[in-house]
C-alpha cells in the first residue's frame, strides 16, 4: 500500500511540474550593461553578478524563481552590448514585461529587446558565433575612461595586423586559456581577427564559435606586446603552439573588452 501511495504520489508531482511548464513561455532577452561593478554574468557567492541582478528583478515581478541562461559568461568587468539571454516565464506581456524590467534594473544594465522564442531555444547551445571588441587609446581620455585602456608607448599598427592574421591560421588556443579552466577542449573556429583604427583608438576585432576563459584579453595582450616591439611575430607563433598560459606576455584588463554581438 505505501509502495503505490509513494507511486500516486510520484505522477502527482510529475503531472504538476508539467502542468506548470505547460503554462510557461519562452523568451529571449537582449541586454546591454557596463561590467565595472559586476563579478561576471555568473552568479558567485558574496559577489554581484549580472545573473543575480536580472533573476532578483524576474522574482519582483513574477514571485518565483527564474533561473535565465546566457550566451556567454562575461568576466569580471567586462562588459555586453548585445548579450542573449532565454528564461522561460508565465504568460505576460513581453512589451510591458521590458518596461518593468528595465523600472527594477539597476541602471547598468538595459533590456535592449524581448521577443518570444521556441521552446526548444537556447541562448548558448543555439549560438554559432560571438563577437568582441577590445579598445585601447594611446593618449588620455574622459568619457571613455571606463570601456578602454591607455597605454603609454607607441604601437606598431601594421605588426598587430600581421598578428591577427596569424591567429586566424590556428584553432588550439591552450595557450591562451586561464590556467585550471574546466573545458573538455581548447578548439575554437576563429572566423574573423582584425584591429581598427581611428587616431589614437584602436580596436582588436574578434569573431569566433567560442571563447576560452581569458582568451581574448590574452590574445589582445600579446598583440600590444608585438606593436611595441616586445617581442616578434615567430615568437607570438612559438606561444601558440606551445599550449602553455604561462608564455602568454600580457593580459589586458578587463575594462576594454566588449561582447558586441551573439550570432544565431
Amino acid at each position: 500500500m505505501a509502495q503505490l501511495e509513494m507511486k500516486l504520489r510520484i505522477l502527482y508531482i510529475e503531472h504538476y511540474i508539467l502542468n506548470i511548464k505547460a503554462d510557461m513561455q519562452r523568451i529571449k532577452l537582449v541586454l546591454e550593461y557596463d561590467g565595472s561593478g559586476f563579478s561576471g554574468w555568473q552568479i558567485q557567492k558574496g559577489q554581484i553578478s549580472v545573473q543575480e541582478e536580472l533573476e532578483r528583478a524576474l522574482f519582483v515581478l513574477f514571485k518565483q524563481h527564474i533561473r535565465v541562461t546566457a550566451a556567454g559568461r562575461t568576466d569580471t568587468g567586462v562588459h555586453a552590448r548585445n548579450q542573449v539571454v532565454h528564461c522561460d516565464i508565465p504568460d505576460f506581456d513581453i512589451y510591458k514585461l521590458k518596461r518593468s524590467l528595465n523600472g527594477i534594473l539597476c541602471r547598468a544594465i538595459a533590456v535592449k529587446t524581448i521577443t518570444t522564442a521556441s521552446a526548444g531555444f537556447h541562448a548558448r547551445f543555439d549560438a554559432t558565433a560571438r563577437r568582441y571588441r577590445y579598445t585601447i587609446t594611446t593618449d588620455v581620455t574622459a568619457l571613455n575612461r571606463f570601456y578602454s585602456w591607455t597605454v603609454h608607448y607607441p604601437l606598431n599598427f601594421t605588426l598587430m595586423q600581421a598578428g591577427a592574421k596569424l591567429v586566424l591560421e590556428y584553432e588550439d588556443f591552450k595557450a591562451f586559456c586561464k590556467v585550471n579552466s574546466v573545458v573538455k577542449h581548447h578548439r575554437c573556429n576563429i572566423l574573423s581577427s582584425r584591429w581598427l583604427r581611428t587616431g589614437d583608438v584602436f580596436i582588436y576585432e574578434i569573431k569566433a564559435n567560442r571563447f576560452l576563459h581569458g582568451m581574448v584579453r590574452a590574445i589582445t595582450g600579446t598583440l600590444i606586446e608585438l606593436g611595441r616591439g616586445k617581442i616578434t611575430l615567430s615568437d607570438m607563433r612559438r606561444i601558440i603552439e606551445s599550449g602553455d598560459r604561462r608564455k602568454v606576455p600580457l593580459s589586458v584588463p578587463a575594462k576594454g573588452l566588449v561582447l558586441e554581438e551573439v550570432s544565431y
